[in-house]
């Protein structure tokens, strides 16, 4: 009688031995999963959500990146003073919002521009066409990036004389860019615009 009250106990202290242990193996394995979960959660959501909208975790809208683009574009190509020192200096400024590959090109572009003495007292300015508005065929999915059409009108001055007035439907790729969020909160990038080529919409004296 005795042995068998014993034999119970013992049974009964290894199955609650065994349940702390597991309790213990489950804590830490909650602990590990807390501590490489993401701090910060990137939800993109669309314009219109009159009739709701379901978006995935890191899903990004064309609206968005058709806005990115437009707003990048916008601050590269607006020089106010003096393309020869305002170009370089933009190209700097947004260094987090272009591609290794983008910030090469217009270095290049810049330095066969200057050296062609085409920036010298130039002034540029870049904006959208007034009465264009977002529209899905504006932005073409290319495998996990995009390309975003931007319709703008460029005018052109130098020594104050207007040299370029000109409306064109501007191309550009879009990538998806892993960088410092403080750095670039989009976590996008202008990529430059490949095989694509801009379309003159209208040309003005």
């Amino acid at each position: 009688m005795f042995k068998s009250i014993l034999d119970n106990e013992q049974q009964a202290s290894r199955f609650k031995t065994r349940i702390i242990i597991g309790q213990l193996l489950l804590m830490i394995i909650m602990a590990l999963g807390w501590s490489s979960a993401p701090t910060q959660i990137s939800l993109h959501y669309p314009p219109d959500l009159r009739s709701g909208g379901s978006m995935k975790v890191g899903e990004i809208h064309e609206s968005e990146v058709y806005l990115f683009a437009g707003y990048i574009l916008q601050q590269l190509n607006n020089w106010k003073e003096n393309g020869e020192t305002d170009y370089l200096n933009k190209i700097n400024i947004l260094r987090s919002y272009l591609t290794p590959t983008y910030q090469a090109y217009l270095q290049q572009d810049y330095e066969t521009r200057k050296r062609q003495g085409e920036l010298r007292r130039r002034v540029r300015n870049w904006t959208p066409v007034a009465d264009a508005v977002f529209d899905e065929s504006f932005v073409q999915h290319a495998g996990k990036n995009w390309i975003v059409w931007i319709d703008v009108q460029i005018k052109e001055y130098v020594n104050g004389g207007i040299v370029k007035n000109l409306i064109n439907r501007i191309p550009m790729q879009v990538v998806r860019y892993d960088v410092d969020k403080e750095a670039n909160p989009w976590g996008l990038a202008l990529n430059g615009s490949g095989i694509y080529q801009p379309k003159l919409i209208g040309a003005q004296q």
